[in-house]
């Protein structure tokens, strides 16, 4: 390198030294300053986002939990509802369906829908029955008849289905004085449709005069209620319903 090209970088060096050297220290330390703020706001909005996004899988997983829950308590109720019944006296049963039947004779004076003092006691027994075996089950309550007239207390009817399904209404508001949630239970009545024999005889007119407490399949296990449906050929001697899923 010559003498003269050394001199000019060594003039131009200086000159630079000397350019910095004049900067305002105050401009150096704002500019740090404001460098510095905008690395803190960049690691801020990237905090922001990683906590956003574990909120979102917090979220997402206690959603995915909650479902397994619910799955789980329809798998539970879809298994209550085919787990075999154990048979109770008294009671029959077809399926997954089971059924006690109570005399009308019994439990009301006749042509009448107001429940004796005397019957209360009977449904305590069958409102025990239901809570100790068919705790998830839910409860239909329908009144019968047989096909005579209603002569007595015609002014308070208009037909023995009438009769029947204010008979069922009455039992099934007992039961739930005695603990049976209304949500799970259904009254009704069939007159003098749905016979267990023949009207023919005054043995027969007594087994049609009854009121059914039945044991169906909870709605949840299925997506919607079961019927009952009447069939040729009844699954037990004398009985004209068997209950089956829709």
């Amino acid at each position: 390198m010559t003498m003269a090209r050394r001199l000019t970088v060594g003039v131009g060096a200086l000159f630079a030294l000397l350019a910095v050297g004049c900067q305002n220290p105050d401009k150096l330390q704002l500019q740090a300053q404001a460098d510095e703020i905008t690395k803190l706001q960049s690691e801020n909005a990237d905090l922001r986002s990683r906590l956003a996004q574990a909120i979102a899988d917090r979220d997402a997983a206690r959603n995915r939990a909650a479902a397994l829950e619910r799955e789980n308590a329809d798998l539970r109720a879809r298994l209550a509802s085919t787990a075999p019944l154990e048979r109770i006296k008294g009671w029959e049963f077809s399926g997954q369906y089971a059924w006690t039947s109570l005399s009308t004779d019994f439990l009301f004076d006749s042509g009448k829908a107001t429940l004796r003092s005397a019957a209360r006691a009977k449904l305590e027994q069958v409102v025990s029955e239901i809570q100790a075996n068919f705790p998830d089950r839910d409860i239909w309550v329908l009144g019968h008849t047989d096909t005579d007239p209603i002569n007595k207390t015609k002014h308070l009817w208009a037909d023995n289905l009438d009769l029947s399904c204010n008979r069922g209404m009455t039992v099934y508001r007992e039961l739930t004085k005695l603990g049976i949630t209304p949500k799970r239970m259904l009254a009704g009545g069939q007159g003098e449709y749905f016979s267990r024999a023949e009207n023919s005889t005054k043995a027969g007119k007594q087994q049609n005069r009854r009121v059914e407490i039945i044991a169906v399949p909870p709605r949840a296990a299925t997506g919607e209620p079961a019927v009952l449906e009447k069939t040729a050929e009844p699954a037990l001697k004398g009985d004209a319903l068997t209950p089956v899923p829709k």
